[in-house]
């Protein structure tokens, strides 16, 4: 039996990850999204939480990055520091451990000296969040 996600042009390796993540079939957004953002086009996915809009993007993005190239190749930008923080955890498992992509979540309310030390690092996927906002939403 072919897996759902061979289906949608995902491959081997990366529909490898997803099974130890335990998925194993993809969501509906996933079926919308995965074959448009493949074929180059902009996607807008609205659905509620815990439908599979993240990795809708995360595992055609995980295909798009060329290793070989060691600057910074996909730019996320997340709402919420927990979020950025959520999003890069994902990408590092739909890449797997023994990926040579880097992932970096950059976001305000931590150390900026040492968040500059690791973008000189080979990080090839960064996901940027603002600085958490005070209480009132005022800045």
């Amino acid at each position: 039996m072919t897996n759902a996600f061979a289906n949608l042009k995902v491959c081997a390796t990366t529909i490898e990850n997803l099974t130890k993540m335990g998925i194993k079939k993809p969501m509906p957004v996933q079926e919308q999204a995965i074959p448009a953002l493949f074929a180059g086009k902009d996607v807008i996915a609205r659905a509620q939480t815990g439908t599979g809009k993240t990795l809708a993007f995360l595992v055609p993005l995980a295909e798009k990055v060329d290793p070989n190239k060691s600057y910074v190749q996909a730019l996320v930008i997340a709402p919420a520091r927990e979020l950025a923080q959520q999003i890069a955890n994902e990408m590092k498992k739909v890449l797997g451990t023994d990926s040579p992509i880097k992932v970096l979540a950059v976001t305000g309310g931590r150390d900026y000296d040492e968040q500059k030390a690791k973008l000189e690092g080979k990080n090839m996927i960064m996901i940027l969040a603002p600085k958490a906002q005070p209480k009132g939403g005022k800045q």
